[in-house]
């Protein structure tokens, strides 16, 4: 079987390099500039960015402001044209559905944040309150979904982008759910569903602290703990579409159970779950009922305030929390040698605890050669990384398809009879 490339296959390929270099680049680079740092040639690049303007994507402004050539000639900046394109993001999470809607540059338009707890619907029912989420938000923008172009969704878990199957998650009863076969039939656009770390990832490559780099490992923390990694520039899945399971990678033999039905896994030591449960065992009284998010969420709180004020049982639960954390990044770094680990923290911030021992870990552990060049980066995040890294997620896929917005493909029958309608309506 042959392995050749097409002509269209390449054609795809350079675009998306262009587009992919132009965000990367805080969409605001020359065309010189773009074949050098592409390695693309000037005719291809050029050929490149006058069909993306004529199709609307992009747009030249006036000239570049750190490069100047030729007889004082200024070289021309390229951006990213905002509303060429709309794209809508959901993170599934086990207190709340977040929808937003994003152009084309990644910035957010609007978002909605419902609460409820996915675990109480079944996959299809969740499936359907999606769908209108999503259609709600578009309309709260005062836009039509024939607008959109494509939706991303999010969610904690086993998540098989290529297939839409998400193995298992705590968002589902079942295990094996194909969520995005489910999806895809209620849009009349593409669907991808990816695990929420690794939005977050991408969010932090295109927008965030790992932003043109090309090897970068993502760690998040907050109910679960989760990961991402950047490898040579990409994202990387592995061959069944759920690698980088950080957080499910083993520490110790017949260690905590954990959500996933294992044992042992990373998370049982450095999640939240994972911190009242250990200060459960040195007498932080949880009440014996099924606790929601929320209540979750406030015996966090407290946990992290007795340990501020000074109690050393729970100082020591947030260092042994760094211990297990160094020992795993210790592992990555070891394996793959990232320019930067970034620690995303949830709804609750306790670096300042778990910091120091997470860092004499990594020292520690690392090999000689690489001790010297960790760079590790921990901040807080909120919803709208979700948002963005969705919207990065679609972009990213819609950029490699060569795929013009719906609006633009509708037949001339349909858009015909929309303008019509529109015109209709302004008449009464």
């Amino acid at each position: 079987m042959s392995l050749a490339r097409g002509p269209a296959i390449i054609r795809n390929l350079n675009r998306f390099d262009v587009l992919n270099t132009i965000r990367l680049h805080d969409n605001q680079i020359s065309r010189s500039e773009l074949a050098e740092v592409t390695g693309l040639s000037q005719a291809t690049i050029s050929s490149i960015v006058s069909h993306l303007i004529k199709e609307g994507a992009l747009v030249e402004e006036g000239s570049h402001p750190l490069a100047i050539r030729g007889r004082g000639r200024p070289l021309v900046s390229l951006r990213l044209a905002p509303n060429y394109m709309h794209v809508a993001g959901v993170k599934i999470a086990t207190h709340q559905i977040v929808v937003s809607l994003t152009d084309f540059t990644g910035n957010v338009l609007t978002s909605e944040n419902i609460s409820c707890e996915p675990l109480e619907f079944t996959a299809s029912h969740l499936a359907d309150f999606v769908a209108k989420a999503v259609r709600v938000c578009v309309k709260k923008a005062k836009m039509e979904f024939s607008d959109v172009s494509g939706v991303g969704v999010g969610l904690p878990g086993y998540v098989d982008c290529a297939s839409g199957t998400v193995y298992w998650s705590p968002v589902f009863q079942s295990r094996n759910v194909e969520f995005g076969a489910m999806l895809s039939p209620k849009f009349d656009v593409p669907v991808f569903v990816e695990n929420d770390a690794n939005l977050v990832t991408l969010a932090e490559h295109w927008f965030g602290l790992a932003k043109g780099l090309k090897h970068v490992s993502v760690i998040t923390i907050e109910h679960g703990t989760g990961s991402g990694l950047i490898i040579n520039g990409n994202l990387f899945r592995g061959a069944r579409g759920i690698g980088a399971e950080f957080g499910h990678t083993k520490l110790v033999f017949d260690g905590p159970p954990c959500q996933c039905g294992q044992n042992g896994c990373m998370e049982t030591h450095t999640a939240g779950f994972a911190i009242l449960r250990e200060a459960q065992a040195v007498g932080f009284r949880i009440p014996a009922k099924k606790l929601d998010y929320h209540a979750r969420l406030d015996l966090l709180r407290k946990v992290v305030e007795r340990a501020e004020n000074g109690d050393q049982r729970y100082r020591k639960i947030f260092q042994q929390m760094g211990q297990y954390l160094g020992l795993g990044i210790a592992n990555l770094v070891n394996l793959i040698n990232p320019e930067r680990v970034v620690v995303c923290e949830g709804a609750v911030t306790c670096s300042h605890l778990y910091g120091e021992s997470l860092r004499s870990t990594i020292r520690e552990m690392v090999i000689a050669p690489l001790r010297d060049n960790v760079d590790l980066m921990i901040h807080h995040w909120g919803d709208e990384v979700w948002a963005r890294g969705a919207a990065s997620l679609v972009l990213q896929e819609l950029d490699q398809r060569d795929t013009t917005p719906v609006r633009q493909v509708l037949s001339v029958p349909k858009a015909a009879k929309r303008r019509r309608r529109r015109s209709v309506k302004g008449e009464k």
